[in-house]
């Protein structure tokens, strides 16, 4: 019996392949009903989130300040500035969600100085905490470096009583730098040292 003729990979790739364009793509209408019901939910909240926004965004300028003012690529200043505002605010923010959650309440709080004045403060406590870090961190680190110092000399010294001087003696580095060096020359001479040549061969007689 005869072989059926075997079809060329081509044509049956072009067929896989038009198959798996006919076929649905799975959760591509899902999708896009999910990403729907997820913006409808965030519109319904906006009319719940509009106090909240209206308090933190004024509230919170200094850390917007810091965030934009900050150059470079490792920005941390916002951090400091942005953890003491939000602090400063958070007593009027928890009296707005508990008490009246609405827009004129939180226009209210606004126009009483108050919360402004001590979130402002705080984000300035913050830039202070910001910029008197890094001098105070270094100063511990120096200070804590050179009692480690201290106390390795003060090892150091017992080591010399009970064992002599020999503990510190620095011949067996000297000793290895001297091999070192002597096994360098060896190697560059060698190098240097054209390969002597054998014996010239013998010339059969006539």
């Amino acid at each position: 019996m005869g072989k059926a003729p075997a079809k060329p990979a081509g044509k049956a790739a072009a067929k896989s392949g038009k198959g798996g364009k006919g076929a649905a793509p799975t959760g591509g209408i899902f999708g896009a009903v999910n990403k729907l019901w997820l913006i409808l939910f965030l519109m319904c909240l906006i009319p719940f989130l509009i106090p909240t926004l209206i308090l933190l965004v004024v509230a919170m300028l200094p850390t917007l300040a810091a965030l934009f003012a900050e150059r470079g690529s490792a920005k941390q200043a916002w951090v400091s500035v942005g953890g003491m505002n939000f602090a400063g605010i958070s007593y009027w923010l928890l009296n707005l969600w508990f008490a009246h959650h609405t827009i004129g309440y939180a226009l209210e709080q606004l126009r009483s100085i108050t919360p402004l004045v001590v979130a402002y403060s705080s984000s300035a406590l913050g830039w202070a905490i910001y910029l008197a870090m890094p001098p105070v961190v270094n100063a511990i680190t120096t200070v804590t470096s050179q009692r480690r110092v201290v106390q390795l000399s003060a090892q150091q010294r017992k080591l010399v009583e009970q064992w002599g001087d020999g503990v510190i003696s620095r011949e067996p580095a000297k000793a290895k730098d001297e091999t070192a060096s002597a096994a360098g020359g060896e190697k560059g001479n060698g190098a240097a040292t054209p390969p002597t040549p054998g014996p010239a061969p013998a010339r059969g007689r006539a």
